[in-house]
């Protein structure tokens, strides 16, 4: 019996020893991205690619996550974007097969309002391994946005749609007045000469 007690333990470790403990088959390029806005937002596909390769010898299943860092590992004079949601990568995950590069695209979509002019955000895009082992390494990149501090002239007004709106009807109403005024003239013109 004491055998069989002193084999359990040392069975069990040779078993835990042949199990994968972790597996960091997969690295990413670049650590830190930064994208500046000047005098507009920008929506949609920043152009801003991620490079992602497998190290390994088999294919692996990639996905990626936003998240906010925390405080204490947060860069100075960077602040936490208020949703997560207006960060996003296409695609949402991907398999990746050995000694290849796959590409992975920033896609933003944040609000156009004055409360999100002048900012300085950082946001967290960690790409982890689908796959369970007892340990998985995760890669996170920091992804730096900085927002316009004001918007050119052209833009400002998008920033109110409502104000647009109303441009177009006056633009409109003094349209029609002009060619109403002009009817007139014109009608009364023809009336003199007739008579």
């Amino acid at each position: 019996m004491k055998k069989l007690a002193a084999l359990i333990p040392i069975t069990l470790l040779v078993i835990l020893i042949q199990l994968p403990i972790s597996k960091a088959d997969f690295n990413v390029q670049p650590l830190e991205l930064n994208i500046t806005m000047t005098d507009k937002f920008i929506n949609g596909n920043t152009s801003e690619k991620i490079i992602a390769r497998n190290t390994g010898d088999s294919d692996i299943n990639v996905s990626w996550y936003i998240d906010n860092p925390t405080q204490d590992s947060i860069r100075e004079n960077r602040t936490l974007i208020p949703d997560l949601n207006w960060v996003e990568l296409e695609p949402k995950q991907q398999i990746l097969h050995p000694d290849i590069d796959t590409e992975f695209y920033i896609y933003l979509n944040i609000p156009e309002n004055n409360n999100n002019l002048n900012q300085h955000w950082e946001v967290w895009i960690t790409f982890k391994q689908e796959q369970s082992y007892f340990f998985n390494f995760e890669h996170a990149i920091r992804y730096y946005i900085d927002t316009p501090t004001n918007l050119v002239n052209n833009n400002k007004n998008s920033l109110n749609p409502e104000i647009n709106y109303q441009n177009y009807v006056i633009l409109l109403i003094v349209v029609f007045a002009i060619l109403i005024l002009i009817i007139v003239i014109g009608f009364n013109i023809y009336k003199r000469k007739n008579n």
